[in-house]
């Protein structure tokens, strides 16, 4: 049995983004010193980019055949993604085929995105309140944006608030690409006459949403439509591989996946 890790991130070309994935791949390998740790991004329109930049990030795929190539059997693809959407439904399909081909892995496992069912969204909401109650003022609400999608796995991003609400009021989850939107942030926050709102990023790294959506001088950033309604903004650029008891989960994730590995 030889094994191996994939660290599977969605990807970035953003010098900010960069010290989410540097953190995380840091503790990976103090945590397993004696396996070998690769980076993917599972993003093509991130990887294109960067190929164009004249720097090759691969796929998830490609690091896969790699490794296969240097006679590596077992593997763990560790998502880094936050919840369980689109990306991380791909991965799990793809370590199905990685299994069943003919001459691929004798076991693939794939470790939970941070956020993974009620037990995971209880867990979550906990660090993140201590991370919202480190920037927050007495009377401030903290909003966390996070990226949202149209898969079902959006729903995650409602279970969040429901769990920030129910332990501090002043607390909030939205999500930039669906719902709850900023459009019902800002209806929330008037109805709580809220003055002042603390910004962060809800995403693994804080790189071109963060700076362009979040914080962005455009009409349609958050600090902007929050200003015109009246709500002053601080924010905080940190994506949440930069927190250790955040990236403590994806850890635990990556440990589990690799225990149900090696009971092969």
């Amino acid at each position: 049995m030889r094994i191996a890790i994939v660290l599977a991130a969605f990807g970035s070309r953003h010098k900010n983004a960069a010290a989410s994935l540097t953190h995380i791949t840091e503790r990976v390998g103090q945590a397993y010193p004696d396996l070998p740790v690769r980076v993917a991004y599972t993003s093509k329109t991130i990887r294109g980019h960067m190929k164009k930049a004249g720097e090759d990030v691969d796929s998830v795929p490609a690091a896969l055949d790699k490794l296969l190539s240097e006679g590596v059997t077992h593997v763990v693809i560790q998502s880094l993604h936050i919840i369980p959407g689109t990306e991380f439904h791909d991965l799990l399909a793809l370590a199905n085929e990685a299994m069943l081909r003919e001459d691929g892995f004798r076991r693939v496992e794939v470790g939970f995105p941070l956020v993974a069912g009620e037990a995971g969204v209880e867990e979550v909401a906990d660090v993140v309140l201590s991370i919202a109650r480190q920037v927050k003022g007495e009377n401030d609400a903290v909003l966390f944006m996070g990226h949202g999608t149209k898969h079902d796995g959006n729903v995650y991003y409602e279970a969040l608030h429901r769990a920030f609400q129910k332990r501090d009021a002043s607390v909030h989850m939205g999500a930039m690409e669906a719902e709850p939107g900023i459009d019902a942030v800002i209806e929330r926050f008037k109805a709580d006459g809220v003055k002042k709102a603390h910004l962060l990023p809800f995403l693994f790294g804080a790189g071109w949403h963060a700076a362009r959506d979040m914080v962005g001088d455009s009409e349609t950033s958050w600090k902007t439509r929050l200003g015109q309604a009246g709500i002053q903004c601080e924010a905080l650029l940190k994506g949440a591989g930069e927190y250790d008891r955040l990236v403590n989960i994806w850890l635990t994730h990556l440990h589990d996946a690799l225990k149900r590995l090696n009971r092969c």
